[in-house]
């Protein structure tokens, strides 16, 4: 499952899974919401720490969440 996959299947309420996620990345990568929903869409792609960062966060494997990337 990629990141986009991921984020896109958490719960999207008002209070979401999904916003709090989406925060803890922006805040972990120091990146605004604009960027991580790039991230999201495949219009762009972390650098290698941020992908590890991101891995990290979310207790996934960098290659699922960006298998793409070498």
């Amino acid at each position: 499952m990629t990141f986009g996959d991921y984020m896109n299947s958490l719960s999207t309420e008002k209070t979401s899974e999904k916003g709090a996620q989406i925060q803890r990345v922006m805040d972990a990568c120091m990146v605004s919401e604009v960027v991580v929903y790039n991230w999201m869409a495949g219009r762009s792609t972390p650098d290698a720490l941020k992908r590890k960062t991101i891995s990290g966060l979310l207790n996934r494997p960098v290659e699922e969440l960006f298998p793409n990337v070498k």
